[in-house]
């Protein structure tokens, strides 16, 4: 790996660490999912790129949920809340993926160390030509003999040059692969639950990503596409489209409908577990180099 594209690793790192330092500090009773998302992904801004939209998810909900921007979209963070915040930092395209869970009550405190202690065993399994199951079985071991499942379907990935979810995949669980590490950049994304560790796709869609560049002939659908492509193939959620193109809402659903009916975005639903289980989640983005493996944003 060339010496620009890891001190573009590293710089997103260091940026990472810088936001999620300002994200947990804001994290108050009663603020509003959608002011917290916009002072984190404004703090972002100022230091470098959005690698996808910020993601707030409570309680059940493990992955992909963010503010929709609506003024119905009126969700308030209370002190049972059991709060995942996923965000992402990309300079010149190259991205450092990485999450915390907060519970203000400390309701769920034994949950979310088990979490994290799940991802520091595995972190300690990945390195350049290492096992990718190694990793997978420290996440379920750990996890299990605190008491929680991870969840199945779910797991880490790489990240390559605007793309959030390259190869390797790795596996929250023991899967058998004999796949190892190689040179470049991943997420160990472990996620632990009190329910059985499997993921459901909500009805609820606020995040996309560009498939296709073709046109469309509706003239909303243009000027939605026109913003999208701005993205560089990463993520972006309805809520930047909606405030980008400045359309009305009558214009930006009949502009969004077109470009669904030609299949130009591929949609991230919401995922959730079952209602009532728990979910925590603790993610770090790592470089693997054939003589070390450096771990962003320490």
């Amino acid at each position: 790996m060339e010496t620009k594209e890891i001190n573009n690793y590293k710089k997103a790192g260091e940026v990472w660490k810088n936001v999620i330092k300002f994200a947990r500090k804001k994290v108050v009773e009663e603020i509003s999912l959608l002011e917290l998302a916009e002072k984190i992904e404004t703090k972002i801004i100022e230091e470098a790129g959005l690698a996808f939209p910020t993601n707030l998810s409570l309680n059940e909900e493990a992955a992909h949920f963010t503010p929709n921007g609506k003024k119905e979209d009126d969700r308030i963070l209370k002190k049972e809340d059991l709060l995942k915040i996923d965000l992402g930092v990309q300079v010149e395209g190259y991205i450092c993926d990485g999450a915390i869970t907060i519970n203000l009550n400390n309701e769920h405190a034994k949950q979310i160390e088990a979490n994290e202690l799940a991802l520091e065993n595995a972190i300690t399994k990945a390195g350049f030509g290492k096992k990718i199951d190694d990793i997978s079985k420290e996440i379920e071991t750990t996890l299990k003999e605190k008491g929680f499942n991870p969840i199945y379907n779910l797991g880490g990935h790489g990240l390559a040059k605007n793309d959030i979810h390259s190869f390797p995949s790795i596996p929250n669980h023991a899967s058998g692969t004999t796949a190892v590490l190689e040179e470049g950049a991943i997420a160990i994304e472990p996620f632990a639950t009190t329910g059985k560790g499997i993921v459901s796709e909500s009805p609820q869609v606020e995040i996309f990503s560009l498939k296709e560049g073709k046109n469309v002939r509706n003239i909303y659908g243009r000027k939605i596409l026109e913003k999208a492509k701005k993205c560089s193939g990463l993520p972006f959620s309805e809520r930047w489209l909606r405030k980008e193109t400045k359309l009305n809402e009558f214009q930006f659903i009949i502009g969004l409908r077109e470009l669904m009916k030609a299949s130009v975005f591929e949609t991230f639903p919401g995922l959730k577990e079952v209602k009532g289980a728990m979910v925590t989640q603790s993610e770090k983005s790592l470089l693997i180099l054939e003589e070390k493996t450096i771990v962003l944003g320490e």
